[in-house]
């Protein structure tokens, strides 16, 4: 589940911040139940104080609402696990999760009928507010609600939502609450909301004020953001296309935070899970690539470039070829190829040229198209030949204009594997490779290292015999002119196999023939020595008969 990934981002921060942020006071202090081991909650018990008219809170643990079940989530109990540890501040590594049981999905436990709690949160806005508007325009409203609660009649869902857009409208405010408030607020916020017609028409708005930065807690306001967000995801089923904008949330709230601690908790949800995710809400394609996108800027900002890349190009599958023309097309598309021709990682460019919105760029963006085309095929005469006649700086607005000296580089590497992959002799002379890259002969190993390291090539350098010995090496394209290559190779093989079967084959005759000569040989010798061993029994076989007549 999600929230499994937020069990890392708690232990770079102390415990003593950690009970702060989302608790305020000793778990010592606090009366803790565990029910069915679904969710740890915090009942408003002992004393409590008068705050803001009727409203009242537990005065140990800070719960805003007076008849409220304070849901947490599992990183609740990870805070109790720390309070008990006697608040050591703990490292930069993530926490032991082999000693974390597996959560299963949260639940809100609240207790109090809609009106009362829907009155109650407005007097909270408007505390917040320092106005008093919102309990009064939405008094008329509960009084229905108020008399069928009571009467125990069937609720009216119509009405209890024209009161939760009034309530989730204002609810922006919360981002301004008490940092110990904040968590309880949007809980009882989730509630309520869960209780309306259909909770996917309010939710999208409440993660939209979860993604805004929290004013009133600059240092762990991002924390409380995602640990309210890991609630409501985990109060949605399995199935609900809502999780879709809790997951967007939570990726804004990381991107923005900058934590690259919180990126790494949530990277292998995206690896496992989002496949799966996004199956489950079917979303269309333009749900699907904004959160692409969402992912691929977050990526960026922790400086997973690799991961930021995959999601580009993930979105760029999501362009119809009806909707490549369309300005934000032309744009992703732009983005994704000025992306893949900087990094010094990318030389496949196969997924970006098989991509219709790629493919539109041949119109609207034909010199950058013209690049790609190079770095496809090319080698580095013509790259250089293509700069001298269009500046980096002037292709499609200067995407790349910072970039001349990785894209250099990246041709040198890709040069060299065309001539790796096109030598027929499988030996490179260092002198070939220097004149095709341009770089001096004492440069030439260092170049050659560095596309091994690219595995581009793989083979062995001779410096005795300054050359390069070739034992594999990528094709970057694989046309007519490849399939001609292989042919001539294949040809080279065939020789070289014949003749092996020619040498085996005449040895294998020579071998029979020594065989029956040396057979032969042995008959003759056998036959030889027979003969002479008849001729010195001979004489005694008539004595032996005479003897024999004799006795008849």
């Amino acid at each position: 589940m999600i929230f499994h990934m937020f069990m890392n981002v708690a232990p770079v921060l102390s415990c003593f911040a950690l009970a702060r942020s989302y608790l305020s006071a000793p778990i010592s202090r606090m009366n803790y139940s565990i029910k069915s081991n679904i969710t740890n909650y915090c009942r408003p018990i002992g004393q409590k104080k008068k705050i803001s008219g009727d409203q009242s809170r537990c005065f140990n643990c800070g719960v805003p609402f007076a008849k409220t079940f304070l849901a947490h989530t599992e990183i609740s109990q990870l805070i109790d696990r720390l309070h008990h540890q006697e608040l050591h501040v703990l490292s930069s590594s993530p926490f032991p999760t082999s000693n974390i049981m597996p959560a299963p999905t949260n639940t809100l436990l609240i207790e109090g009928s809609f009106s009362e709690l829907a009155d109650e949160f407005a007097q909270y806005i408007d505390a917040l507010r320092k106005e008093g508007s919102l309990q009064s325009e939405i008094a008329p409203l509960l009084e229905p609600l108020r008399q069928q609660e009571q009467s125990e009649g069937e609720a009216d869902l119509k009405q209890r939502d024209e009161v939760l857009k009034k309530l989730v409208s204002s609810a922006t405010a919360l981002n301004s609450a008490p940092e110990k408030e904040i968590t309880s607020a949007y809980n009882l916020l989730v509630h309520l909301v869960h209780q309306s017609s259909d909770a996917d028409v309010f939710l999208p708005r409440i993660c939209t004020y979860l993604a805004k930065p929290i004013t009133t807690s600059p240092q762990f306001g991002p924390t409380l953001a995602i640990s309210i967000l890991t609630t409501i995801f985990n109060t949605l089923s399995s199935n609900d296309s809502s999780r879709y904008h809790v997951l967007l949330a939570v990726v804004a709230v990381i991107r923005q935070s900058g934590s690259g601690i919180a990126f790494e908790a949530l990277k292998p949800q995206l690896t496992s899970q989002l496949p799966t995710w996004l199956a489950a809400w079917e979303l269309d394609s333009d749900d699907t690539r904004k959160l692409h996108i969402a992912i691929a800027d977050a990526s960026t900002a922790a400086g997973d470039e690799d991961l930021a890349q995959t999601h580009i190009v993930q979105a760029l599958e999501t362009i119809d070829a009806a909707d490549v023309s369309k300005p934000d097309s032309r744009e992703l598309a732009v983005r994704a190829l000025a992306t893949a021709l900087r990094r010094s990682a990318v030389f496949d460019f196969a997924p970006l040229t098989a991509s219709d919105a790629v493919q539109a760029l041949r119109s609207s963006d034909s010199i950058l198209f013209e690049l790609l085309e190079i770095f496809t095929s090319d080698t580095l005469d013509a790259y250089d030949t293509f700069v001298a006649a269009n500046p980096l700086a002037s292709i499609s607005g200067g995407v790349l204009a910072e970039s001349a000296d990785a894209l250099q580089t990246k041709m040198r590497l890709l040069t060299l594997t065309s001539l790796a992959s096109s030598t027929p002799s499988r030996s490179l002379p260092y002198a070939t490779i220097a004149s095709a890259l341009r770089v001096p002969a004492s440069d030439v190993e260092m170049w050659v290292i560095d596309t091994i390291r690219a595995g581009l090539v793989e083979g062995r350098l001779s410096q005795l015999k300054s050359e390069f010995l070739v034992h594999r090496a990528t094709y970057r394209v694989f046309g007519e002119k490849q399939w001609s290559e292989v042919q001539g190779r294949l040809m080279v093989w065939r020789r070289s196999l014949e003749n092996v079967l020619s040498v085996i084959r005449s040895e294998r005759e020579r071998f029979a023939r020594e065989g029956l000569q040396a057979a032969a040989d042995q008959e003759a010798n056998a036959n030889r020595n027979g003969n002479g061993d008849r001729r010195r029994i001979q004489p005694a076989q008539p004595q032996a008969r005479e003897v024999e007549a004799t006795a008849e």
